[in-house]
Parts: C-alpha cells; structure tokens; sequence
C-alpha cells in the first residue's frame, strides 16, 4: 500500500477506494430511506434493529479529503450503532479539489445543526469520524463552539488529522513504519485540499485551534502511523481526551474487520459512547471572542 500511495493522484486514490470499498464494504447494511438534503451535501440514516431513535452518532467518513468509501463507512458506522444503540448519521460531505476548502467544513457544521434543527438535543449526539473525518469531527466541536450551539455529548476521531503542517515529530519518526503512508505522499495528498500558506488555520489543523470548552473526546490511534503525534499532541493540549494508542496497528485498522484488534476497538468505542450519550443538556456556550 505504501508503494500504492507513493504517487497516486485524485482518481488514483478514487480508484483504490472504489476496490477498498467492494472488497471490505461486501456486508455493509444499506442506508434507511433516500438521502437526506443538507445544502450543499447529502446525508444517510443508517438504523440498526432494536436501537432508539432518539440518539445519533453524526459521522465523517475519512478519504483524505478526496475520496469516500461508502460501503466501508456504513458498515462500520452500523458496527457503532449496534453497540452504542444510537441511529448513525452518515453524511457524503463535498470532497476536494472540485469543493476546495472550506465546502467541506462548512457541510459538516451544517448536518450538526441539521440534527439539532430537526429537534435532536444535542446531549443526544455523538459527533465521530476518522482520519480526514476525524480533522472535520474536531473542527465542528470548534465551529460549533465559535457559533455558540450547544455542543454534542461527546466526540470519537479515529486516526484524525490534527496538524495540516505535519510538524508531529511522528511523521518523521514513523516514516517506513507506517503500512498505508509516507511523509512524502501524505504532504502529496494534502495539497489538493489545504490551500498553500493556510495549513495552521484551526479549521484545518484543529490542534493549533482553541481547545477549551470542548466535550469528551476519545482518541483512537496506531503506534506505527505517521499521524501518531496528531493525537497525542491533541490530547496533552486538550482536557477531557481519552488517547487510546493501539500497538503497531495501522490508519483506521477499526475498519479493518479481519483484524482482531478492529473488533476490540469497536467494543472499546462502543462502551466510550454509550457511556457518554447524556441524560440532560449541558449549558449553552457564548461565541468564543
């Protein structure tokens, strides 16, 4: 997969997603009902049998930006659902470089207040994505913030981006190590949606934004990814996050179903949200200065 990455352009990368996403998506439930209109995005319900309708994981997928992986998405969202009892939220935001930043924050912070618009409390709603989903599952509890919403019980971000500069000395450090990346090809990929001289504006590097006031937030990353220091830097700034490191696992090895240690962290995010979707709503913030 490194040699894979190591020059693959937009389509290259849609390529390999479409092959990832028939290949470990096979099992993937299909969404509740047609797609749900948010503005510029659409977005799907996915339900899992028996669980209540009155709590929901709002869900980034991850793709770089660039790309999506559907099949995968639902069923590892559904993987949540079932655990956590809670409806998923999946939304298909706008992807680079034919939406170029913001597009794709400004659907995220949409379908949030799609949700609480359309009378969900916001104690109800766990806000969870992974990799460039989870950079925009972090950037909407700062947007939120900022827009003085009441904000969601709790967040989950899987192998997020937190630093579009990459100065994480892990990306250095885990160079050959990591299975899917190198430095090189994720500073490639990185340019079809970070626009030259913004990388550490916080809606794209929420690590370099202000982390107070923000819900619990469970980490979940690989030992071995370059993206390592994104989450522990993001925790020793950040209070009320949970980092989660997982020995020598890969990028969002959650969605990797054959793995064992996928089932576990599941489980673990399961039990994480579960315990977290509130009984009451908490105080409504003020918009940060």
């Amino acid at each position: 997969m490194r040699l894979r990455f190591a020059s693959v352009d937009v389509a290259g990368m849609r390529r390999i997603g479409e092959r990832l996403d028939r290949r470990l998506g096979a099992r993937a439930p299909e969404p509740s009902g047609p797609p749900v209109t948010i503005g510029a995005c659409t977005a799907s319900w996915i339900d899992v049998a028996g669980t209540p309708s009155d709590r929901v994981i709002l869900y980034f997928h991850g793709g770089a930006f660039i790309c999506e992986t559907p099949r995968v998405h639902r069923w590892l969202l559904a993987q949540f659902c079932g655990g956590a009892q809670a409806r998923g939220f999946l939304v298909a935001y706008r992807l680079a470089p034919e939406h170029p930043f913001p597009a794709a924050v400004d659907d995220c912070l949409a379908a949030y207040r799609y949700l609480l618009d359309s009378g969900i409390a916001s104690h109800r709603i766990i806000v969870a994505g992974d990799s460039a989903g989870g950079n925009l599952a972090l950037v909407t509890l700062q947007s939120a913030r900022d827009a003085g919403l009441p904000l969601p019980a709790a967040a989950v971000a899987i192998s997020a981006v937190t630093d579009a500069t990459f100065s994480g000395d892990s990306m250095q450090r885990n160079d050959g190590l990591d299975p899917l990346f190198t430095r090189a090809s994720v500073a490639r990929l990185a340019r079809y949606y970070v626009p030259e001289g913004r990388a550490a504006h916080p809606s794209l590097s929420p690590l370099l934004g202000n982390l107070a006031g923000l819900p619990p937030t469970l980490l979940i990353v690989g030992s071995s990814e370059l993206l390592l220091d994104d989450a522990v830097r993001y925790a020793a700034r950040a209070t009320g996050v949970t980092l989660d490191v997982w020995h020598d696992m890969p990028h969002v090895f959650v969605a990797f179903s054959e793995l064992a240690e996928s089932r576990e962290a599941i489980d673990r995010i399961c039990r994480y949200m579960s315990a977290h979707f509130g009984d009451s709503e908490p105080a409504r913030l003020e918009p940060a200065a």
